[in-house]
């Protein structure tokens, strides 16, 4: 079965029912939780008092908050701009009290920073941020089940504070917001119970229009599961091309496909013994949903793409689309993605798409060729003598063109005294023309930077066959292994590869036991960082399910994603992946490396880890 993340397991599930039973008999009376009252609601641990002109009849009734009847139109697109941008509905944005007297404004307080946009909330700092769906918002909340299970993630599957668990542990109860009630909250910070909100929740200096327009989008906040969910099956696909080699190609889809035949035969196994419940798995067993995977294959010209892919989605909607393997740029895909707002998590490409992707819905390991050519600049600019004279060729080609493109940008930044000439190519024909120009013009040349986009093999035997009398040639990380196959050591002291991955001496223990699991499954390892970056896509989506539970929303399996990239759960492939709310590129920089047939693995680094 898959290897699942250990940090905290379910085993703990017996103490936490325990202690929960146990909080309940001492902050709440019996009747209080029969009638969903909140007399132990609280959002922090010290709670100031109200003044007396906020209490009439036994009520908070603030004399600027007016009935329900202003509230109750308000236009749902206004809200969402306001809730995701700070922007109220005259175009000027929000102001805000924080801390008690510290005034804010702008979209650094606007609501999805801490609600996000699945409005499921948060735990950062030692603070607990709680959800706030129009599920959870207008109805009230009772000691049960679901109340518990909301907070299992932050209990069992997170490193907090002590006070952040003695927080966590107050039940919140309250009766459902009335558009009144959440009026008070949003601009006083008083909870339909008359109890203060935590002191980092800003109150809001809105508009009643501007009120309105919020709690009218709330109410649409992640109402019902998105599409893809079924009662007992949850829809899943990844995405090829047959453009790609055939051999990685299999090598792939086996991979995604045993990977979800065990994982069903793990959760199979469970649902079929509901009352077999080691780890009071059955607590937590409608959240169960066996995985139906569906291979998205792309075919012919990219320009039909999108229309493909729109007919695989009219004929079975997915939840997510999982890792994928395409040649050439992902920006198709990924422009369908965040048409349909559908996650898509860590596909194996070199050429992401940069433009928009942050806070959107595709994830990726890196930027890809274009941070290479980033990078290879700023590993120029360090060495003990800057170039004077570098000259690119590249290939016609996205992967020819874009760190071509980057690296010019960038040099202009690290090496303003250098002279870039850039030259390109179509053929493996024409790289070959390229390269013994570049030879014969080799006094006149310090570095050349090669690019060769499916040229690799070719550029290399052109390089063998001239060998251009240049201090430093260059070559990108796609071009590795055939550059570690076949380039003539006797070029090995000058050539230098740009390689955003973990470098030879890197260790990851995880990294042997996906090993393990690969081989004990009779799986072919043609190429075997794609296989671990698609294991680790896979992982991610089985450690976001478990923290979802019942809370099937695309949005809010791609903020648990971006809470626990930086688990223990990376196989070795980059030394580092990591998320943060918005972040769209797990692995941020690049090593430069030499070939050395002597070293580990045929190569060493000759640079630190390079963040442009």
């Amino acid at each position: 079965m898959p290897i699942r993340p250990v940090s905290l397991s379910l085993q703990r599930l017996g103490i936490f029912l325990s202690a929960w039973a146990l909080a309940l008999a001492v902050v709440l009376p019996v009747s209080a939780a029969d009638e969903g009252t909140a007399t132990a609601e609280t959002e922090n641990i010290k709670v100031e008092p109200l003044p007396e002109s906020r209490i009439q009849d036994g009520r908070i009734m603030p004399a600027d908050v007016p009935g329900n009847e202003v509230f109750a139109n308000g236009d749902p697109e206004k809200g969402r701009q306001l809730y995701e941008d700070g922007v109220t509905a005259d175009g000027e944005p929000i102001r805000a009290t924080t801390k008690g007297d510290i005034s804010v404004t702008g979209t650094q307080f606007s609501c999805v920073n801490c609600h996000r946009p699945s409005g499921m909330g948060s735990s950062e700092g030692g603070n607990y941020v709680p959800p706030i769906t129009g599920s959870h918002v207008f109805n009230k909340r009772v000691l049960n089940r679901e109340l518990r299970n909301e907070r299992f993630k932050e209990f069992y599957k997170e490193s907090q504070p002590k006070s952040f668990w003695v927080e966590l542990r107050q039940p919140r109860l309250r009766p459902a917001y009335t558009n009144e009630t959440l009026a008070r909250a949003i601009r006083a910070g008083v909870a339909p119970t008359g109890r203060e909100l935590a002191s980092i929740m800003p109150r809001y200096e809105l508009s009643d229009r501007d009120v309105a327009n919020l709690i009218a989008y709330m109410r649409t906040i992640s109402i019902e599961d998105d599409p893809g969910v079924g009662e007992e099956k949850i829809h899943l696909a990844t995405i090829v091309s047959d453009n790609t080699d055939p051999t990685l190609r299999d090598a792939f889809l086996k991979t995604v496909n045993i990977f979800a035949e065990w994982t069903n035969k793990d959760l199979g196994s469970q649902i079929a013994r509901p009352n077999f419940s080691p780890y009071y798995r059955s607590e937590f067993i409608d959240s169960f949903k066996l995985w139906e995977m569906h291979t998205w294959r792309l075919e012919g010209p990219r320009d039909t793409w999108p229309e493909q892919l729109e007919a695989y989605y009219a004929e079975q909607p997915v939840f997510a689309v999982v890792s994928g393997l395409v040649k050439g740029a992902w920006k198709p895909v990924g422009d369908f993605c965040d048409a349909k707002r559908l996650p898509c998590v860590f596909p194996n490409t070199t050429l992401p798409r940069i433009e928009d992707a942050e806070g959107n819905y595709t994830l990726y390991f890196s930027r890809g060729l274009q941070l290479e050519g980033e990078v290879l600049s700023r590993f120029l600019a360090k060495g003990d003598t800057a170039p004077e004279t570098i000259l690119q060729l590249r290939a016609d080609s996205a992967s020819g063109r874009t760190p071509a493109d980057a690296f010019v940008q960038a040099a202009a930044r690290d090496l303003p005294n250098a002279e870039v000439e850039t030259r390109g190519f179509a053929t493996g024909e024409e790289v070959e023309v390229a390269i013994a120009k570049a030879a014969a013009d080799a006094g006149d040349i310090d570095t050349l930077v090669i690019w060769p986009g499916d040229h690799a093999e070719a550029a290399v035997e052109a390089l063998n066959r001239h060998a251009p009398d240049i201090a430093t040639i260059v070559l990108p990380s796609p071009a590795f292994e055939v550059a570690r196959e076949k380039v003539d050591p006797a070029l090995h002291d000058r050539v230098r590869l740009t390689f955003p991955y973990e470098k030879p001496s890197g260790y990851h223990p995880r990294s042997f036991r996906v090993r393990a699991w690969m081989r004990s499954r009779g799986l072919p390892l043609p190429d075997w960082r794609m296989q671990y970056q698609t294991y680790y896509a896979l992982t991610m989506l089985q450690f976001g399910f478990e923290h979802l539970l019942t809370d099937y929303h695309r949005d809010y399996l791609i903020e648990i994603i971006e809470h626990e990239a930086e688990n223990e759960l990376n196989p070795g492939t980059h030394p580092n992946l990591a998320l943060g709310p918005g972040q769209r590129f797990a692995s941020k920089g690049a090593h430069v490396i030499a070939l050395d047939a002597e070293a580990r693995k045929g190569h060493k680094a000759v640079s630190g880890w390079i963040v442009p």
